[in-house]
């Protein structure tokens, strides 16, 4: 492998957090930058030339506040990408999807994508992943009483234009402070789901992943992965 392109973004300051997150997928690639005027966070789309140039554009969210933390999580997959901004909200989060204009190359604000049950500090936005018609979403401080952090995934359908929660998933034996969420993939009809301070066989945070598989519009957890 040799390295053929150094990414940077515009206007450097400190504290920007270019490159946390990054993903790629075929001639695309996003760099996210939660820190960005005053965290307020943004995120990159380059797209390859030539086997060493690529061209940038920086997306931001149309409605921009400190400390949205917009570019915390990244995804890209074919025309469609997708944002995180946990802190949106005093961190009840958000995702935001955009799409590639097919003519003009410019990547358009699709929609913004929040929980059917959001609620302050649940950091949905906090993992997201996108594939084909489908995108996840982590919002690993949902509660399902107090500030347990539980946590929590949804999975979200495109019809058309329009992006539509199909359906919230949790771990079958989810605990307090679990961090069901904190990380998420997805990949044709199976999405994968980690909870990095899950307790299995009672050793303290030492992690677990869950794996759901979809039949018709239902998700439904088939494994749960621990490390030997």
């Amino acid at each position: 492998w040799y390295e053929k392109a150094k990414f940077i973004p515009d206007n450097t300051q400190t504290d920007d957090f270019f490159g946390e997150i990054v993903s790629i997928s075929g001639d695309y690639a996003i760099v996210g930058s939660m820190g960005d005027d005053t965290y307020k966070g943004g995120a990159y789309i380059f797209t390859r030339v030539t086997d060493t140039t690529w061209t940038k554009q920086k997306i931001v969210a149309d409605i921009r506040v400190n400390n949205d933390q917009f570019g915390n999580s990244v995804s890209l997959s074919g025309d469609y990408a997708i944002v995180g901004a946990n802190g949106k909200d005093s961190s009840t989060g958000a995702a935001y999807i955009y799409k590639r204009n097919t003519s003009t190359g410019v990547w358009g604000d699709e929609q913004k994508i929040q929980a059917s049950d959001k609620q302050g500090s649940d950091n949905f936005g906090f993992s997201v992943a996108i594939d084909g018609d489908y995108a996840i979403v982590g919002a690993y401080g949902e509660d399902v009483t107090g500030d347990d952090n539980r946590g929590a995934a949804y999975i979200f359908k495109r019809d058309g234009t329009t992006w539509s929660e199909q359906q919230k998933i949790t771990a079958d034996d989810r605990q307090t402070q679990d961090n069901f969420g904190y990380s998420v993939s997805i990949s044709g009809d199976y999405a994968i789901v980690g909870a990095n301070k899950e307790d299995p066989g009672g050793t303290a945070d030492a992690g677990s992943a869950y794996v759901f598989k979809r039949s018709g519009t239902t998700w439904s957890q088939i494994a749960k992965l621990v490390a030997s």
